[in-house]
């Protein structure tokens, strides 16, 4: 469904390996969004001649199908090329869309009104809105900048997500594409620090959909739980809080040989 009037809203799925779960999330939305102008893109990162067949019979508009894994960086980028719209909406393929179904309408109409705004989160750490700065544009739900990220974590928390969002074109243009690597986290971060960084462009959420409009389908089957170098994390976050009261320099400096132990691990095939 189209409507020339609303600007073209590029809606880019992010796969790998996981067709019934793409399959679900992108009826999810489609069930669940009332969005006019949209273009569905599915980016997949080489899951392979059979898993690609399939994909290409889901209704899309756009696929963007690699014939080789070259890590999530990579198949953003990818995606990101064969999206037209003036706003891209990143979903990754655990990711199940609840609406309202105006959530997306509302978004847009914020971010037509605030063009400073360039990335309102869907998901991602509860950073805490500015209740002073409600962005104009949507009289139905309130939309607030969030201007500093949320900090009740035992991690550092970043404003960009690359759980559900929506990113204007020009926002993402002015940051860039994303770094390539076959580190998922290694690109994460990157683009956290770019994002952070720049100072053009504001970060905003509605709360009334945050974590409620998207909802993570299922977190054991989510890459962050079942790779191997969580699981590691998982078991030697026990030991954080009493390494770091003995010594902040040498928990620094075993996580970075830990860090660096796992990717050479993960590159040479012997773990996921």
């Amino acid at each position: 469904m189209t409507d020339q009037q609303s600007p073209l809203v590029s809606v880019l799925f992010i796969t790998y390996k996981r067709f019934d779960m793409l399959e679900r999330s992108l009826r999810a939305f489609r069930e669940n969004t009332n969005y006019p102008n949209l273009e569905l893109v599915i980016a997949d990162d080489g899951s392979g001649p059979e898993i690609q067949a399939r994909i290409s019979t889901l209704h899309a508009n756009v696929f963007a199908l690699s014939p080789k894994n070259l890590g999530l960086g990579a198949n953003n980028n990818n995606g990101i090329r064969h999206c037209s719209g003036k706003y891209i909406l990143m979903i990754q393929d655990d990711w199940l869309c609840q609406g309202p179904p105006d959530y997306l309408s509302n978004a847009i109409a914020v971010l037509e009104a605030n063009p400073g705004v360039g990335l309102i989160n869907f998901a991602g750490a509860p950073h805490p809105p500015d209740l002073t700065q409600r962005l104009a544009g949507c009289n139905e739900q309130p939309c607030y900048l969030t201007p500093a990220p949320y900090t009740g974590s035992h991690k550092r928390e970043f404003l960009y997500s690359d759980q559900p969002h929506i990113h204007s074109r020009t926002a993402l243009e002015y940051v860039g594409l994303y770094k390539e690597d076959r580190d998922m986290e290694e690109c994460e971060i990157d683009y956290n620090f770019r994002w952070e960084n720049q100072h053009r462009f504001s970060t905003a959420v509605f709360p009334a959909y945050h974590l409620r409009a998207f909802i993570c389908a299922e977190d054991a089957v989510s890459f962050r739980t079942t790779r191997f170098r969580y699981k590691v994390a998982g078991a030697l976050q026990p030991l954080k809080p009493v390494i770091l009261k003995l010594s902040p320099t040498i928990f620094q400096r075993g996580r970075s040989f830990m860090q660096w132990m796992l990717r050479k691990m993960e590159r040479a095939g012997l773990v996921r």
